[in-house]
């Protein structure tokens, strides 16, 4: 009688772990589908508006720098010449790459 007893023991231990563990896969099953709600919404967010303002942004900068080419040399020839009548020579509406104070140390020494 004490085996089947302590058999029955068993079964019993081994059946409330076994509904202790199918609870926990549950409750995680449950809580993996509300974080995939919860990522599908992001993804969602970030297809539709981050998407769509990256594309204004984009073409909001294209049309400055379209303005900027068109003015730049007017701009430039007016900044110029009232730098010549005031003593300054210096041309300050160049583009980047080509003023030479932003030249790397390397292509000063090439060009030494």
């Amino acid at each position: 009688m004490a085996t089947a007893s302590l058999l029955h023991t068993t079964n019993f231990i081994n059946h409330k772990t076994l509904a202790d563990i199918n609870t926990k896969i549950n409750n995680l099953d449950t809580k993996l589908d509300d974080i995939e709600k919860k990522l599908d919404h992001i993804i969602e967010f970030f297809e539709k508006d981050v998407k769509k303002n990256c594309d204004k942004m984009g073409e909001h900068i294209d049309f400055i720098e379209t303005v900027y080419d068109t003015v730049k040399s007017p701009l430039g020839y007016l900044c110029n010449k009232i730098s010549y009548v005031s003593g300054n020579k210096k041309y300050t509406l160049t583009d980047v790459c080509n003023n030479s104070d932003f030249d790397s140390d390397e292509e000063q020494e090439e060009s030494s």
